[in-house]
């Protein structure tokens, strides 16, 4: 009879723990280690009774055996920790709480780190490995973008074999990227963001769904362009990818489509070829003046609720926690009206190489993993579930979850970071030209184009 990944973790994990208390059983019952020190002599008896083999046992309570429990290591980042404020940590940290009282003999130990840098997830994991290995973690939970170095250095084992079929095939594609490595699993998504387009209902009847809807009638459209860390932001790269762009060649170097930016660029023109935005919400769709000081999305996310435009990119990380009534959710218009977005998370990995935890610890990843208990924090933390029926477990109206299902399957993990270091900074100088008039879409695509091949 085959098992399941999740039967035969469960079934190791029991026989672990029932090993464990037979041995605490017969290390209870093994006779006392004589001590090596000298005794203190006795005092003399005034009467000295012989000892009967069938003497009555001394009354003398023994020491009662205690259960013997097993303790799992789970690292977090800080934005994940299940002590701190919000629902989202409510939550998580009931989660745990109802795991432990599923499995009685099994504790979990959180212990809570900061994401990136020197002190972070993946620097500890690194300096603990060489210098103090057993403190490391039996699972830990680390930014998408770090899971291949720490697959490479041998920081983590291949999660795999501890899928069930189900869970593997109900990941969104994006999920699958973020999570692999060479074309095999290391991470599991518990929780994405990205972006997507929020509306004003009481406005618009619909939603632009592409560039020639928001230019004509214009539709006032807020939007991140001022870059971050000198870079083009995501909602650029978001027209520029769904369009057809490519960032890299055929042997993996940095590279631009001339044409596709030019583009991209032309929308930008056509959309603030009007006047100045009014309060009316009356022309032009782009605001080069406005657009241009906005430098993330949640900062487009704050202009739109404040007030500014009909329509914005925002992350979805800040607008469901957020949102009311008053807003809707829709795709980013693209050049051809498809749905398209870039998504990162955090990944759930393996850290221990011990067959016996990681029967364990396949306990608390099917736990955390399980598409009601996924769906539930996400919600309540601000992220996206990376799977299906973690979606389905979201309250939320089924218009909705429709919306959010289009992006979601149309997502796309981030650029390589060496690419972006490139290529983010070319158009976002492209992108400033353009909106400031000091080139024609046409003049700073080609000096993009150009800027690369040097």
């Amino acid at each position: 009879m085959s098992l399941t990944p999740h039967q035969r973790n469960t079934l190791i994990a029991s026989l672990l723990v029932v090993g464990a208390v037979l041995a605490a059983i017969l290390t209870g019952c093994a006779a006392p280690t004589t001590p090596t020190a000298s005794p203190t002599p006795a005092a003399p008896s005034a009467l000295a009774t012989p000892t009967s083999p069938l003497a009555t046992p001394s009354l003398t309570p023994t020491t009662e055996l205690q259960p013997v429990v097993v303790t799992i290591g789970l690292w977090l980042p800080e934005e994940l920790n299940p002590y701190g404020d919000g629902r989202g940590a409510a939550v998580l940290s009931q989660q745990l709480d109802n795991f432990s009282e599923a499995y009685p003999d099994v504790q979990v130990e959180v212990t809570v780190k900061k994401a990136h840098g020197r002190g972070g997830l993946l620097d500890f994991l690194r300096t603990a490995r060489a210098a103090a290995p057993t403190v490391l973690p039996d699972l830990v939970v680390l930014d998408a973008a770090d899971l291949e170095t720490a697959a490479r250095s041998g920081l983590i084992q291949p999660l795999t074999p501890f899928l069930s079929g189900t869970a593997a095939g109900d990941r969104f594609p994006f999920a699958v990227s973020l999570g692999a490595v060479d074309g095999e699993t290391w991470g599991f998504v518990v929780g994405a963001d990205m972006q997507h387009l929020a509306y004003r209902p009481d406005l618009l009847d619909s939603p632009p769904l592409s560039w020639t809807q928001v230019i004509s009638p214009p539709v006032p459209f807020v939007f991140p362009a001022g870059g971050h860390d000198r870079q083009v932001n995501d909602a650029t790269l978001i027209q520029y990818l769904a369009a057809g762009g490519r960032l890299s060649d055929d042997e993996g170097r940095p590279t631009l489509d001339e044409e596709v930016l030019a583009e991209v660029l032309q929308f930008y023109a056509d959309g603030a070829s009007r006047e100045v935005i009014s309060p009316t919400f009356e022309t032009p769709a782009i605001s080069p003046t406005l657009v241009l000081n906005i430098h993330d999305a949640a900062q487009s996310w704050e202009t739109f609720r404040a007030g500014q435009g009909l329509i914005a990119v925002v992350p979805a990380g800040r607008y469901w926690p957020e949102s009311d009534e008053t807003f809707a959710p829709a795709p980013i218009p693209t050049r051809d009206g498809h749905p398209f977005s870039i998504a990162r998370g955090w990944v759930l990995a393996l850290v221990t190489d011990d067959p016996d935890r990681q029967a364990l610890a396949g306990l608390l990843l099917d736990w955390l993993i399980a598409p009601d208990h996924n769906g539930e924090w996400t919600q309540a933390a601000g992220y996206l579930p990376g799977t299906l029926g973690g979606l389905r477990a979201w309250d939320i109206s089924n218009a909705e979850r429709a919306v959010l299902r289009g992006v979601m399957e149309a997502a796309v993990p981030p650029p390589r970071p060496e690419v972006m270091n490139t290529a983010g900074r070319v158009m976002q100088e492209a992108v400033e030209a353009v909106l400031r008039g000091r080139a024609t879409p046409s003049e700073a695509a080609r000096a993009a184009a150009e800027s690369m091949g040097q």
